[in-house]
């Protein structure tokens, strides 16, 4: 069954219930595709989070390696170390995928009970560490990063000031690859040009 609903500001998303979107900002389309995570014991106890009333934040956060976005859902779906760690999106320079439901909390803040981790949607920008013949490869990753950070904002009704890093959330250096380069406050301006074209 496909819908397609009409951004507020004409940008087409393209809705496959049970498969993908693609979501198009202008000339360039972002790919997201929903695969979640397995709703098995462990993941439902340690990577699914309780239900999120209200969405009042985007975090961004750097993975630190050099996997695309397919790696690190897999990576996550497989992972049994008892430790609450989960995030909505990652995003590289091909695609985003959706690995949790955006009206339940991700465990990827590092605050607890608080508002990080229970009131944000956590998208990972991968492929962090791709330098030298590998930096496009990052540099793709983050221009998908802005898109789809600034779709989530459009598509919650938040501000640009609901942006956020982890940092912001529990003091951890994240995402690094921005913080090292000094960039946060471009990268933000940068999410709030795109939030005009969509």
């Amino acid at each position: 069954m496909r819908l397609v609903a009409t951004a507020a500001a004409g940008a087409a998303i393209a809705l496959l219930i049970g498969g993908c979107c693609l979501f198009r900002s202008g000339p360039d389309g972002l790919k997201i595709r929903k695969d979640l995570l397995d709703r098995n014991e462990y993941n439902l106890k340690y990577k699914y989070g309780p239900p999120m009333p209200k969405v009042e934040f985007i975090t961004i956060h750097n993975t630190w390696n050099f996997s695309p976005a397919v790696n690190e859902r897999n990576y996550l779906n497989r992972r049994r170390d008892n430790t609450y760690l989960s995030f909505h999106f990652a995003v590289d320079e091909t695609e985003a995928i959706q690995v949790l439901p955006l009206d339940v909390c991700g465990w990827h803040a590092g605050d607890g009970q608080g508002k990080g981790n229970r009131a944000s949607i956590g998208v990972e920008i991968c492929r962090s560490r791709c330098v030298d013949k590998d930096e496009p490869l990052y540099r793709g990753a983050e221009e998908n990063g802005v898109k789809l950070a600034a779709y989530l904002l459009r598509r919650f009704n938040l501000p640009l000031s609901a942006l956020r890093k982890h940092q912001d959330w529990s003091g951890k250096y994240c995402p690094h690859r921005i913080l090292d380069e000094n960039r946060w406050e471009s990268f933000k301006a940068r999410v709030g040009e795109a939030m005009l074209h969509q």
